[in-house]
Order: structure tokens, then sequence, then C-alpha cells
């Protein structure tokens, strides 16, 4: 143990100057893995550094760098970034993305056999970003439970991510748990023995990528069954001697509802001989969705072919209470955490037959509550798509939580919206400790945060938390719209059918408490996707895409004013299977613009564009409005927002030439141009023969259309390239303001002029911010809100710049952009978000009055 506490770093230790350590969250034989925070940007990543014991070892330092640039050179969703390597006291390190959630071996702890789609979800994944190592020709050789993590994308849904391409090669036997003991032991052999392929066992020297695929079908029916393929507990020679000669074991003995075919996939996955294996990842994962689609599974077999839309929680086979959850391991406690009462506690200051007789009135009150709601009432039912009182006034309706703590919540939003703050923190921190509910510690915490500050522009006066409280099903980003009614939040999650992922509204009063039942507002969805409110007179606007099902694609729906369905869902762009970011914006009489980016015929993703009437059906067919593949600067439009202003289409998006090369763009189009009505040719076009500048000729292709690669005018707005999210854009009389983030740099706002389309200025207004998204009220006062150091903050904007900014609530880890829209009063504004709540994702609102 004296080698391994050597080896430990300081918290508060900065690495080369740049990265500042703050905790250890992982150590294995070979290195220690640190959260560290980036000292000039303040982004959080993970911190590799070989363990001091091995630095002797030319070889193991050779391969730790030499390996991460590998591992670095590729870029798949499916496989955790490395971002730069250096040294600290003669030690290689390498810095990572720092990822939230836990590996696929700490869940099969937890729970040993997993279910079917949650199996094909993460072998699909993991083979996805296989394929893309094996196309960089580097083989991982070490591929195993402990290498695979589980986390979540921006909506939410479960994403597998492969670790340590190339890294867990070497290990020394250490002391230490049983886990360490594994990882140690088993990898002294340069690969784990239990999914060791038999060239590997023998030592061969020429180990391919088809390694990896044995290594995974071992995975594979270790996740179905719940037993590994060989027999660990005998000892490394009996392992590599089960690998040489054992026969293998029959996976539908151990799990009868796996159909025969997927014994004949197994027996091929771990064919001694690689040339009879499945010879690509590709392969590997199409057939394993084709074998696994005959298992009998009480849900639609098409939703098999689709895994990259299941939501986290198809993950566990067994419920897991809230506060069961174990929180991801980079999310820090917020505010110190009180001893959490239970029955088993024993009585504090009231009697035990009081206490009892607590808990009874509560799980009464609790069981009532859960059997109305989902039994005599579920969501979704026809009767939520569209009520006759859908114009009543929230401030009409009662709140509808009632345990006992939420009673206390209930009443410190009402204190707090009257402006008694001091009261409400009062109740919120009695609802807390009556019991510690998981709601009552997060709102508790929110506003410990957003309650305090001083001098403050812009103050809280609303906390809540839309979603029932007894749901606990992580939840997608939140959007929300007010209307004459009251605030409207909608979001996605998985809480009434596992397999599907649909979206959900409800109506929240002025102290922001729901007053009605959440709402099913995509039931014909299969995977809902990047949800979008807009108020749109006395009704709403609702655009999405579903990313599977049969019918996948953007579609826009209309919605009444407290969130109930008001008409069919539309499908507005073409139906396959693509990530389309969808942006709407309103125009005249309650009409819309629809963009979104779309991937066409000849391989481009470009833009598209569609006017819709006030009853959100197209006017006519979509417009191609960019074609970048054959153009000077080749690459993709990703990710739009748009604002109709000013007699044009403002179009802002991120056009990425690579990962590293990005740019924040603005298209701009006049309403009365008429490419909006042809737009550009939806299948590739050859490109003409080059006229000499001022000929006939030219002159005849400029008439023609020449080689023209978008509508409008086109004009950068950030001046750096980078890697930018999502640009947001909102326009008022002055001109339109822009805001994007840069994971290299921090959060950017630009102002562009109304009549030139110019951007007249652009600047970082937050060195470490992220994520960072725009609100306009009626008289056109703007406001951004992102966030900053763990916080949600907020501040108004000018074309003189920002004024000063205001903290609002908090938040923790990777979380997509906030909701931000303008309230009836002056200076009011209203911003939904997500944050952890108890180790799963919630949805919050805030409500602030800005000076």
């Amino acid at each position: 143990m004296a080698a391994s506490n050597q080896s430990k770093i300081p918290a508060g230790t900065v690495i080369e100057g740049k990265f500042r350590v703050t905790r250890e969250i992982g150590r294995g034989g070979m290195a220690a893995v640190y959260e560290a925070e980036n000292v000039d940007i303040g982004k959080r990543v993970a911190v590799k550094i070989l363990a001091a014991e091995l630095i002797t070892s030319r070889v193991v330092r050779e391969r730790f760098i030499r390996e991460a640039r590998a591992a670095a050179s590729m870029r798949s969703p499916y496989i955790c970034d490395v971002y730069d390597s250096g040294m600290y006291d003669e030690r290689p390190f390498l810095v990572m993305e720092l990822l939230e959630g836990e590996s696929l071996y700490d869940m099969m702890t937890r729970v040993r056999r997993l279910d079917v789609r949650t199996t094909l979800t993460i072998a699909t994944h993991v083979a996805r970003g296989l394929q893309r190592a094996h196309e960089s020709n580097i083989v991982h050789r070490d591929l195993k439970p402990e290498n695979i993590f589980l986390t979540l994308d921006e909506e939410g849904s479960q994403l597998a991510k492969i670790l340590d391409f190339g890294l867990a090669k070497f290990y020394e036997p250490t002391e230490g748990d049983a886990k360490t003991a594994r990882l140690t032991r088993e990898g002294a052999l340069f690969g784990t023995p239990a999914y060791m392929s038999p060239e590997q066992a023998k030592g061969q020297g020429a180990v391919d990528h088809r390694a990896d695929l044995w290594a995974l079908g071992c995975i594979v029916y270790e996740c179905l069954t719940g037993h590994t393929v060989w027999n660990v507990d005998q000892g490394v020679a009996m392992i590599l001697a089960q690998i040489a000669s054992a026969p293998l074991p029959q996976p539908s003995k151990l799990r009868s509802d796996l159909p025969p075919a997927f014994d004949a996939w197994f027996a091929r996955a771990l064919n001694r001989t690689a040339s009879e294996r499945f010879q690509t990842a590709r392969e590997f994962a199409d057939t394993l969705a084709a074998t696994l689609a005959a298992t009998r599974i009480p849900t639609p077999n098409r939703r098999l072919l689709d895994p990259a839309a299941l939501g986290v929680d198809e993950l566990l086979s067994a419920p897991i209470h809230a506060e069961e959850r174990p929180a991801p391991a980079a999310h820090p406690s917020p505010v110190p955490q009180a001893p959490v009462a239970t029955a088993s506690a024993g009585p504090q200051k009231s009697s035990s037959g009081a206490l009892m007789s607590l808990f009874v009135v509560a799980a009464l009150a609790l069981a009532g509550y859960a059997v109305w709601l989902y039994v005599i009432h579920p969501t979704g039912n026809a009767a939520d798509f569209g009520s006759d009182d859908s114009l009543v006034p929230a401030r009409d309706r009662k709140p509808l939580e009632h345990e006992p703590f939420a009673l206390q919540i209930a009443a410190a939003q009402d204190w707090l919206a009257r402006g008694h703050r001091e009261k409400a923190m009062e109740l919120f921190q009695e609802a807390f400790k009556n019991g510690g509910h998981p709601v009552a510690r997060s709102l508790l915490s929110q506003a410990s945060i957003g309650l305090v500050q001083k001098d403050a522009k812009c103050r809280v006066n609303g906390i809540g938390r839309p979603r029932p409280f007894p749901m606990v099903e992580p939840t997608s980003r939140p959007t929300l719209a007010w209307t004459e009614t009251g605030v409207v939040v909608a979001w996605v999650d998985n809480h009434q059918d596992k397999t599907r992922r649909q979206a959900f509204s409800v109506l929240l009063d002025e102290s922001l408490r729901r007053v009605t039942q959440p709402k099913l507002i995509t039931p014909e969805s299969q995977a809902v996707r990047h949800p979008q409110l807009q108020s749109a007179g006395d009704r709403l606007a609702f655009i999405y895409w579903d990313s599977a099902g049969d019918r996948p694609g953007v579609y826009v729906r209309l919605l009444k004013a407290d969130g109930a369905i008001a008409g069919p869902a539309r499908l507005i762009s073409r139906s396959r299977k693509h990530q389309f970011f969808p942006a709407l914006a309103p125009r005249e009489s309650d009409t819309f613009w629809a963009v979104w980016e779309q991937e066409l015929d000849d391989g481009t993703t470009d833009l598209m564009a569609l006017p819709l009437n006030a009853n959100l059906e197209p006017e006519r067919e979509a417009v191609r409005l960019t074609a970048f593949a054959d153009s000077p600067v080749a690459g993709s439009a990703n990710r739009p927002d748009v604002a109709v202003a000013h007699g044009h289409l403002n179009i802002i998006f991120s056009h990425e030439q690579g990962p590293k090369n990005q740019r924040i763009m603005l298209l701009r189009v006049r309403l009365d141009d008429k490419d909006l009505e042809s737009g550009l040719p939806s299948t590739k076009q050859p490109r003409p023969k080059a006229a000499a500048p001022g000929s006939e000729d030219a002159r005849a292709q400029a008439a023609a259309g020449g080689t023209r690669h978008h509508v409008g005018v086109l004009s950068p707005v950030s001046a750096e390239q980078g890697k930018n999210a999502q640009a947001r854009i909102t326009c008022n009389d002055a001109g339109c303001f822009a805001v994007w983030d840069d994971e290299t740099a921090g959060a950017f706002a630009a102002f562009i002029d109304r009549e030139s389309g110019q951007t007249i200025w652009h600047r970082e207004f937050a060195s470490k911010g992220s994520r960072p998204t725009l609100g306009m009220a009626e008289d056109g006062s703007t406001a951004i809100a992102w966030f900053e150091g763990g916080r949600v903050r907020m501040a108004k904007v000018t074309r003189d710049g920002l004024d000063r900014p205001s903290v609002l609530g908090r938040v923790s880890g990777f979380q997509p952009y906030p909701a931000l829209t303008a309230g009836p009063g002056e200076g009011q504004w209203y911003v939904t978000f997500r944050d952890y709540e108890a180790g799963h994702l919630e949805a919050f609102v805030l409500r602030a009055e800005c000076g």
C-alpha cells in the first residue's frame, strides 16, 4: 500500500499549470484517475496518471503515451475523448472526457442479469465505437465491463462509451479490495483472461480487431445470463485452458426467453477460428439485433432495431428508489446533507407512537396519490389530450401535491411568490427536515443559492419542480412557454412506457406549483428528442423529432393553452433517421417558420426550411437552403436556430469542417426571396466547368444560378474556430443577438445589425460559461441564461453589451442548454433546466424579476 500512497496526488495540486486536481475518482494497478478543472477555462476533465511505481518501465511509459495519442485521434460519441497528454513528476498523464454515471461492471454488481433491450443498446453502442477504432487500425485488446461506461446523452438517453483504448494492457499486482484485485490479477496477461480470445491466450503477436469482437461476445453473454462464459473461480491457468478447448456454454439453457438463434449467434461470436467469427463490428451488431428480434419480450420488436432511443432506466431490471440510486461520480453535494430519517431510525423528539402515526399518514397519502395518478387517472389517457377547461387560469386551480412534506413545499413556494423570502426559506428547510425527501432537498438546494444573492440585478421569486414528486425516471432537457393560462413546461421521459420516450406537459400556477396531471402530448412517438415550445396566441406550438419507429423525422403539433393536445402531429421532414435539431420561429398572424438539419440523398447534412400556417400545416414543400458538400467551404450545417425579423429569415448554425474546425454562421434570407419557394436542388449536381470571370459564360452561369451553395447571404458570426455547441438567436427592433459556447473557450455573444446583417460585435462574456440561451420579451428586452461554475446565471443584454449577471440556481454535471422565456410582468423571466436529484435527472423551473 505504500506505493499506492506515494502515487496519490493531493487535492489542489495544479498539473502543468493547467489542471487543478479536485479529487480522486478511481484507481487501478496501472494508474489513478482524478477529477480536475482546467484553470484557464473552467472545464471539468478527468486526468489519468501513471502509477509512480511503474515509471521505471520504459515500455509502459512509451505505450501509455503512444496509445493515448492513437485514442485521441478517434472521434466517436461511443468512445471516451482524450484531449491532451503530458508529464507530471516524471509520470505521464492523460486528460480525458469527464463522464458521469457508472461502468457496466458496477451495474452488473447490482443487477446481475440485464434485460434484452438494455443489453442490445449497450452492445450496439460499443460495436459502433469499435467500428470507428478498427477503421483507424486501433485494437483495444482489453475490452471488458470495467472499460464500458454508462452515461447519458444531452436528451437523457442511455449512452455507452468505451474507455481505455490501449491503456488497460498493463497492470501490476496490488493489495486492495476485491474489485481492484480482479483488475490487477486478471490484467497481468495484457488483457483480462475472462474476455481473452484464443489468439491472445496463446500469446500470439498478430492479434487483430476480431479479438475485440470475441470479448464483446463474452460481454453480451454475461449481460444476458448473469454468468461469465468461463468459470473464473479456479485461477488464470484454468481460464486459459477453458478458452483453448472447453465446450461453449449454451445461453438458452440459462435464460429460457432467448431464442435458439441466439445460441447459434453466440457460437459464431466465440468461434475459436478468427476467420469464422464476425469479421466487422457492424456485422456483429446487425446480426445480434436481428437475432434478438425473436426474443419473447413484452415490447414491439421494432424497438430493438433502434436501441439508441432507449431511456437510461431500462438499464435496471428491478426498480430502485431515488434514495438508493448512486449519484454520478462527479456530482458534488450542493448543501450539507442532514441525516435522513427512516422508519428504523427510532424516535427522536416525538414518541414512537406519534412517529409511527406520521409514517402511516404519509404512506396512506402517498399511496392514495399514486393510485389516483397511475390507476384511476394515468397519464396519457384520452381525457388528458384535451379538456374543456383548458383556458381556466392556473391561479384558479389547486396544486396537486398533497404529501405532508409537499404541503410545506407548496406553502414555501407561495410565500416566495409573494415576496417573503425568509419565510419561504424557513418552510423549505422544514420540508427538508420532515423526512429529508429528495424533492425537498433539491428545492432547498436551489433556494439556498438563488435566494441569498445580495445586490442582484435579477432576484428569484419562484422555484418549482414541474414533474409529479414521486416520479424519478430521468428526464430530458425541459422546455417552457408562457400563456394567458399560466406557465406550461414540457419534457421527455419514459415513466408511462419503459420502451418509449414520450413528451409530457404540465401547467404551473403563479407559485410554480403543478396544477395539472402530466399530459401525454406525443402518443404516436417512439423516441422524442429536442422538444421546443413556442407561444402561438392562445395556443402553443410544439416541435420535436422522433428518432425511432416507422416514421422518424421532425414533427409539429398544436397544444392548448394548458398544454393539452389541440391538433394532430404533422411530419414535416423526410421520414428517415437523423439528428435533426429542429427550431421554430413565429412570424405574423401566429404562423411559423420551421428549420432543421437533414441528411440528404447526396450524403450531405444541410439546412431545410418550411413555412407553416396558423394550424401548423405546411404551406408548401420543404426547401433546401444549403449545399456545402461541393462548395469552397465544404462541410456540414448543424444545429440551427431561427428568428423571423426585419423582413428576413435569420438562421444561426454551426458550420462544421472537422471536429476542431467549426464556426458559427448566419444565413440571412429575405422573406420575399423566390429561393424560399424553390430552394436548392435536393440531389447533388455536377459542378459545371468554371468560366473566366467577367466572360459571357460566367454571366450565363450567374444568370442560371451557377454553382450555388446556399440561398440568401451567408456570413460568419464567430471569428474563432473551435468546438461549438448549439447557437441561439433572437431579434428585436435594433437587430439580432446570437449566443453560443466553445468547449475550448467559454460562452460568447454577438450583436448583428438589422439592416446589413453584419456582425457588429462578438465577445466572450463568460470565460468559464457554457450552454447559453436567449429570451425576448414583448417590449424587445432580451436576456441570456447560461451555466457557469455550477450555477445558473442570467443577465440582460443590449446592443451595447451585457448587464451584470445574477445567480439564479445551481446546476451540476454536463447538462443541455436551459430554456428561457419572458413572463407577463415587466422584467419577469422564467428559466427551466435539468439537474440531478438523488442520482436521477430532474427538471426545475425558476422565475426571476430583473430591475
